[in-house]
């Protein structure tokens, strides 16, 4: 009864609920006359179906409902069926008030936790007290990140600082790295020029010849020459063997070669 009370509160004084998207399906929504995508929120043993144009999406698309499957959104409830004990909710209508409410109070430097929605390899997005922000790799850690979607899961929470903030002009940037301590400041205490030290390569230069390699034992990646006596460049996830040839801790980068490919 509890549960049935507080969608119905939602419903009249426009309270907002949360809850994660588990499902997707499509159902006939009467206030379009239409059939539609509805991402599935299950409220405890309440059904809330969030119409695709209540999602806040940039295109009414179901693979962006996919893309943000166990997400945790914030809605508010539009229509109530207590006989099949579904409801029809509005992510939109949430972010809206959710955003008036609390971004003016937010300042530039200050320390937040937002929830990822979505992810793909350069970026992540993030639900930021009602509106979405992207985050590029840049801005998540000092270490070179392949694919976010291997380091971010939607429906996670991060704390990130907010770098800049311009209400007006629609304008928020936030940064995970800004909290998360530099590996390259004691870099010189882990690695030195030419140590040789073991890895997996991770990627390859799009504009620049040679490998990636994520070094073993510390959070830091080497830009590693391949060369011409190789017969064969390493492959993806391949464990090798460089040496470094240069250490420049305040641009975060490190040099190498190609020393051995290990079996």
């Amino acid at each position: 009864m509890e549960n049935l009370n507080e969608i119905l509160r939602s419903k009249e004084e426009k309270r907002i609920l949360t809850g994660r998207i588990t499902g997707i399906e499509d159902e006939y929504y009467k206030l379009q006359n239409r059939v539609i995508p509805c991402a599935i929120v299950w409220y405890n043993k309440i059904k809330i179906l969030i119409p695709i144009s209540h999602l806040n999406l940039k295109k009414e698309n179901k693979s962006l409902i996919r893309g943000m499957l166990n997400a945790e959104i914030d809605f508010i409830v539009i229509e109530t069926d207590s006989v099949s004990n579904i409801a029809i909710a509005s992510r939109t209508l949430a972010m809206e008030l959710r955003s008036q409410l609390e971004l003016p109070k937010m300042k530039e430097n200050d320390t937040i936790k937002v929830r990822i929605v979505a992810t793909a390899r350069k970026y992540i997005i993030v639900d930021c007290y009602g509106k979405e922000v992207i985050i590029s790799v840049e801005n998540l850690k000092h270490t070179f990140i392949v694919n976010a979607k291997e380091c971010y899961s939607v429906g996670d929470s991060l704390i990130v600082r907010v770098k800049k903030i311009d209400i007006e002009q629609n304008i928020i940037e936030l940064s995970a790295k800004d909290l998360i301590e530099n590996p390259y400041k004691k870099i010189r205490e882990y690695i030195t020029k030419n140590g040789e030290y073991t890895g997996v390569v991770i990627g390859y230069p799009r504009e620049k010849s040679g490998i990636i390699v994520q070094i073993d034992n510390v959070e830091v990646t080497c830009l590693a020459r391949v060369p011409a006596n190789f017969n064969n460049i390493p492959h993806l996830f391949d464990k090798v063997l460089v040496r470094i040839t240069e250490i420049q801790e305040k641009k975060k980068l490190i040099y190498g070669i190609l020393k051995r490919i290990i079996v």
